[in-house]
Formats: structure tokens, sequence, C-alpha cells
């Protein structure tokens, strides 16, 4: 039995299509009218999408196993990087549990290491599954399903620089230029990728309200009103896909211009990956209703999306040495399993008194020892969870206790990872 990972070409659609729609088929039809709908599709992409590569799993010159690799463009610590990201990752139905996922996931870790990427990416169909393998949390992002009109207000002034943006080339070259700003201002963000570009134009069914400032697009919302009563068209909501702002200011106006909206939609679904969102609102409290012990009321529902593996974290230091830390004079020695290869490694970083972090010999004396798996190092690299929390509830060991408090306040970045983008 030969195996091989390499490209899939437009010769291998019918295959392709076959294991792409049977591993997804939610919402899709798995008979010819699927194919015919999905084939140009995935053709055009395979075709012309520069950063969206499609590799197979080939058994005896037999199709088994396909995926989308994702060449990223992500803020780390406020410098646009290289990532990458794992995407629609199926095994033929009669070649499960073979190790064909495995192998998949051991390819696109090589190709990220190949291209110098910082961080492999993923969305996880199960997270034990992708935790085994190393992969850490990142960050929540929490949805709020509010009425309307608990919504902040906003000044006629600022109301007024608001307008619908269109569905034309024009109006898509605005949206990327603001997103990618957007983008650059957040830590984790992603600058959106060629699925997502084609699905802006000609999307009708999706609103965009605009924030315009001397004629520059400074922020909008991207939002899509839903019928709530099969007998009353009057019920609606409004499901916000996306809230993109450069400034607070235009966060306030475009939150304003929703809540004005109350008369159309009187319930309105945000996400975002603010953790404190709900300090800006007049009242917090969602429409459930729901009461928890102890005097608490609902307000949001929280959800892991993007997990994260630092594949070469000495590489993933030297990419960030531009991030800040407190000025400190501290050699650390991290001590990871890696769960994906069964074996334990370590990096060894000092922390400088020019608040800068480098990766040093691991035969370099270290002030303190640090123990953890892959998978929590690179949630705490990557700014996604606190040190002492993580100590706390004895996921991180250290060797010298004393050194906890001042680790905790190195790591500390003013945000957590976030990014909206499905892949």
């Amino acid at each position: 039995m030969k195996r091989e990972i390499k490209l899939i070409t437009p010769e291998h659609i019918e295959d392709y299509l076959t294991i792409y729609l049977n591993a997804y088929p939610a919402y899709k039809n798995t008979g010819e009218e699927g194919r015919d709908k999905y084939r140009p599709r995935i053709l055009n992409s395979m075709e012309n999408d520069k950063n969206i590569h499609f590799y197979g799993l080939f058994e005896d010159g037999k199709l088994i196993a396909q995926m989308k690799v994702l060449d990223f463009t992500m803020n780390a610590f406020g410098r646009m990087v290289k990532a990458t990201g794992l995407m629609a990752l199926g095994v033929h139905p009669m070649h499960k549990k073979k190790g064909a996922a495995r192998d998949m996931v051991k390819f696109f870790e090589e190709y990220t290491r190949k291209i110098g990427a910082v961080v492999a990416m993923l969305l996880p169909f199960r997270m034990d599954f992708y935790r085994k393998m190393g992969y850490g949390y990142g960050s929540k992002i929490d949805e709020y399903r509010l009425p309307s009109l608990s919504l902040p207000e906003a000044s006629r002034e600022e109301l007024d620089k608001i307008e619908f943006l269109g569905w034309d080339g024009e109006a898509t070259a605005e949206i990327l230029e603001c997103h990618s700003a957007f983008a650059a201002q957040n830590h984790g963000m992603l600058c959106k990728f060629e699925d997502e570009i084609c699905a802006l134009d000609g999307d009708s069914e999706t609103r965009r309200a605009g924030y315009y400032e001397d004629g520059i697009l400074r922020g909008y919302a991207a939002y899509r009103v839903v019928c709530e009563s099969e007998v009353n068209y009057t019920l609606n909501r409004m499901e916000v896909d996306e809230l993109v702002y450069l400034e607070p200011k235009v966060l306030t106006a475009l939150l304003g211009f929703l809540r004005n909206q109350s008369d159309l939609a009187q319930t309105v679904v945000i996400r975002s990956g603010e953790p404190d969102f709900y300090h800006i609102l007049p009242s917090a409290q969602d429409t459930s209703g729901n009461y928890m012990d102890f005097g608490f009321l609902q307000t949001n529902l929280g959800a892991v999306g993007t997990m994260y593996k630092i594949v070469d974290p000495a590489h993933f230091i030297r990419e960030t040495s531009h991030r800040k830390f407190v000025p400190a004079d501290i050699t650390a020695r991290f001590v990871y399993d890696d769960e994906f290869e069964h074996c334990t490694e370590n990096v060894t970083v000092n922390f400088g008194p020019e608040g800068q972090w480098n990766a040093v010999s691991d035969s370099a004396e270290a002030d303190v020892e640090v123990r953890c798996t892959l998978a929590e190092l690179s949630s705490l690299f990557m700014g996604s969870c606190s040190f002492s929390s993580l100590v706390r509830m004895g996921t991180m060991t250290l060797s010298e206790s004393g050194y906890e408090e001042m680790l905790d306040m190195l790591f500390y970045y003013r945000q957590k990872p976030w990014t909206n983008t499905d892949y």
C-alpha cells in the first residue's frame, strides 16, 4: 500500500466532490444537483485562488482524503504575520479509521513550518480530537441576543454619517480596505481570504451599513433580517454577522443605527470577541430570561472556535520579537509534552530588561521551569489565557512558585486573540 499527499487538480474533481459532500452533508444535496452546484465553485477555486491549496491523500493512486490549506495574514501582537489554516478536512467513508486524518494534519503542520508561518489554525469538528494533537484553545466569542432597545444610543450627528453600502466592486474594495485596517488593530484578526471575498460580491441578502468620515469608510455592520414568526411578518431579529470599527465612536454609531431599527426588528444578535462588550450596554440582560444561582442574570452565550498550534515555539518567539513585555531579567524553560509526536520538548525563553523576549540555548541556566502540554503552551503564547489561571487549575506547574506573579504579568496582553473568519 503506497500513500502520498499531493495537490489535487481539476482531473480529480469528481472524487473530490464525493468525499466533500459525504464529509459535510448538512444543508447539501449529495446527489447530482449538489455536485452540479459545487463543481464550478471548487474548480474556480482550484484554478484561481492563490492562497487556497487543495491537497489530497492518495492510496495506491486513489484519493481517500482531502483538505484545503489556507495562507493567512494574521495580526500577532500588532504586526501582520504569516499563519496557516486547515479547512474542509474530509476522509472517504470507506477509508475511515485508517489514520488518514492524522496523516493530513501532519502534512499541514509540515507545510506551516516550510513557509515560515508562526501558527497553525483550525476550526474543530471535535475539540478533543485536535487537543490530542497539540492544538490549544483560542479565546471565546460571545453571542449577545438582546432587545434592540438595549443597545446604546448615538447622536444624530454620528448617525448621519452612516449609509448603506452597495454590492458592486467599488463597495467590495472599500469593505476590504476597511477590514484590513481593522485586522491591523486587533490581535488574532485575519485578513479576508478568497472564499470570503467571493461571498461579498452579489450578496444581496446581507445589508451593510457603513460609517463614512471624510469620504473614507471607517466601519460597517453587516446584518440580515430574519423573521421570527410564521404568522406575523412584523416580528423579526437582526443577525449581525460583522461589526467592524476603527474607532470607538464608529462602534457607538453603528450600535445606535441598529437600535434605531427596533421598529423593524425587536431583537438583535451580535457576536463579539471583546470580553467586556457587555459594559457598554444600558442593560446587558439577554432575551432568554435565564437566572443562575446566587443572583446572576444571563447576558450571553460563549463559544470557542479557533484552535491554535505553535508548531515551532522558537520560531514563534523570533517572529513576535516586536511584542512588548514588562521589563524583567528572567530566563524560563518551558518543558512541554508534544501530544501529537508523543515526546517531551522544551524551549528556553529570556525576558529582558528592554521588554523583549528571546529564545535562547537549551543549555542556558533557567531561573524557573514550567511544565505543560504543547496545547497549553500554544494558548499561553498566543495570549488566549492567563498564566496564573492555568497554574491555579493545575494545568501548568512551576519549579519555583515565587515566579508565578512575574510570569503572569509578563504574559499579560491587552487583548485576547479573536477572529470571526469562517474557514
